[in-house]
């Protein structure tokens, strides 16, 4: 059974959004890199070995026209924008995604840390579908190191939800097909984390 990879959290600054989550857990996210061609930047918590918390921001260093980065600097906010599950073959996926009419395209991406560690990976991602960022989408992390495993710890997933006033019933069939693992409730949309954390216990949204 698949399960949650990471909680992408945006921002429209990224030592805004550090600043943030350092003031709800107590952990200070460390910078993790640029995604050139996307326009954005990132900085990393992680959760345990498998699983971990992006802040993800604007990279005022690219052109933003045209990118996610542009996305998050018109729009000032901080919190979940969607979910991430990590796959070993994006073949797995597939069969299903088309049994339920969805689209489909793969996109390579990568980033180089700090330390000069360059990391490269896939991303799926899913059109034509009726739940706009509830959607997550899927990773194949080739031969990278997974970004949990050498990013600030401290802080654990206790739960992680998507709530939907909507195609709830179908949403669900579909993470049963893909075999995701997550809870999926009825009510206003959004989606919502709960981490244990130094500061006790916290809440994104």
């Amino acid at each position: 059974m698949a399960k949650l990879d990471h909680i992408m959290y945006a921002v429209s600054e990224l030592q805004d959004g550090i600043d943030e989550i350092l003031n709800l857990t107590g952990v200070t996210a460390e910078f993790g890199g640029t995604h050139p061609g996307n326009g954005t930047c990132n900085a990393l918590l992680s959760f345990d070995n498998s699983q971990y918390l992006e802040i993800i921001a604007p990279d005022a260093n690219q052109d933003l026209a045209g990118t996610l980065g542009e996305e998050l600097k018109v729009h000032d906010f901080s919190g979940i924008r969607t979910w991430a599950v990590a796959v070993d073959d994006f073949a797995v996926i597939t069969p299903v995604l088309d049994e339920f009419g969805f689209e489909h395209s793969i996109v390579p991406m990568n980033r180089t840390r700090p330390d000069g560690v360059r990391l490269d990976w896939q991303i799926m991602f899913v059109h034509r579908h009726p739940y706009g960022n509830f959607m997550p989408f899927f990773l194949n992390w080739l031969d990278s190191p997974h970004p949990a495993n050498d990013t600030p710890g401290g802080c654990t997933l206790d739960t992680f939800a998507v709530e939907m006033l909507e195609n709830s019933d179908s949403y669900k069939e579909l993470m049963r097909a893909l075999e995701i693992e997550v809870e999926v409730l009825e009510g206003p949309d959004g989606m919502r984390a709960v981490i244990d954390s130094p500061n006790g216990r916290v809440l994104l949204h």
